[in-house]
């Protein structure tokens, strides 16, 4: 009976897991780079 309770909690996580990384708001990252580049690109 434990294994199932073991099971569900581990499948649980993962299906956690899966949803946090595969279903987030996209990351603005390239705003990011693009002021750091330009911050680098100045101060050069």
């Amino acid at each position: 009976m434990e294994a199932l309770v073991y099971t569900f909690l581990l499948v649980g996580t993962l299906g956690v897991i899966f949803f946090a990384i595969f279903f987030r708001e996209p990351p603005r990252i390239v705003k990011v780079r693009n002021s750091a580049y330009k911050a680098i690109k100045v101060n050069c």
